[in-house]
């Protein structure tokens, strides 16, 4: 059942916009969305649109367009419902008139402006550095780890959570006995196992598992994008230790939160993570948790 009934109430801002095309492929905002070995383009761009709500806490909007050129206006919510709109979503007011700056000298170097993004807001990626040659990180599961896949994705697709963490750790020590801990199965169901555990607001479990995916695919130079946003959602899950949020009260715990983050800091920094993110970690953990002592 949707979740979202006053549709007015969902700013209007941002829009994102989910293509798929007739290959399959999917992309959010022109950017291709990676899928994890089994999974639909469609539930991965979902997953990407679930994950950007979650940053906002609040749901968003979405426009899908499939491949026979019809669109479909949507609202996503953190936790993965999905609402469908019977109209296009309202244009957003016109943003007003630029006053004209007083002219000034032309500066010879602009100095770049960090501005502190807000606890659930998104930084700029950077450019990535290539990939360890020889390792492919979209490749599929092998064939005789299939059944144990479709375990997880079913019960995710139910949403029940704690049986889809429970199948996808199952999936993990397999993948883990027969091709190591380091190895991109293992870790991309690391991966999986950290998306479930965030998405049932589990934020020290999904902590954990973010950091330990996020170190290990950096340190075999796997696609850095993927790398970065696991790392960007280790951050994500510890200031929800840090600070009550009113969407999932009861759940945040500043003493694991102190108890963390000098690893949260030690990944963040091996991954090379922006460091707007690391001042912000190291000033919410100065200022914020010296109260769970």
């Amino acid at each position: 059942m949707p979740v979202v009934t006053d549709h007015a109430a969902v700013p209007l801002t941002p829009v994102y916009t989910i293509v798929i095309r007739e290959s399959g492929e999917a992309s959010v905002d022109g950017h291709p969305v990676d899928t994890l070995p089994g999974q639909d383009a469609r539930d991965a761009a979902l997953a990407n649109i679930q994950e950007k709500a979650a940053r906002l806490d609040r749901p968003v909007r979405v426009n899908a367009k499939e491949p026979d050129g019809s669109t479909w206006p949507l609202i996503v919510d953190w936790d993965g419902e999905v609402t469908p709109l019977e109209k296009p979503h309202p244009a957003p007011p016109a943003p007003p008139a630029a006053r004209r700056a007083p002219e000034q000298a032309p500066a010879t170097a602009a100095a770049p402006v960090h501005h502190l993004p807000p606890p659930t807001g998104e930084p700029v990626i950077p450019g990535p550095p290539p990939s360890a040659p020889g390792v492919d990180w979209m490749a599929p599961l092998p064939p005789e780890y299939r059944e144990m896949l479709d375990a997880v994705r079913s019960a995710d697709v139910a949403g029940n959570f704690p049986a889809a963490e429970v199948a996808a750790k199952d999936l993990e020590d397999a993948l883990d006995d027969a091709y190591g801990a380091s190895h991109p199965y293992t870790v991309n169901v690391v991966a999986v196992r950290a998306n479930l555990a965030l998405r049932r607001a589990a934020w020290t479990t999904s902590l954990e598992l973010h950091m330990r995916a996020a170190w290990l695919r950096h340190d075999q130079q796997a696609p850095r994008d993927e790398t970065l946003r696991l790392a960007r959602n280790a951050h994500f899950c510890w200031k929800h230790l840090v600070a009550q949020c009113p969407k999932h009260p009861g759940t945040h715990d500043p003493a694991q939160a102190q108890q963390r983050v000098q690893d949260l800091l030690r990944v963040l920094r091996h991954v090379d993570v922006e460091p707007i993110i690391i001042t912000t970690t190291e000033e919410w953990a100065a200022k914020l948790l010296p109260a769970a002592s």
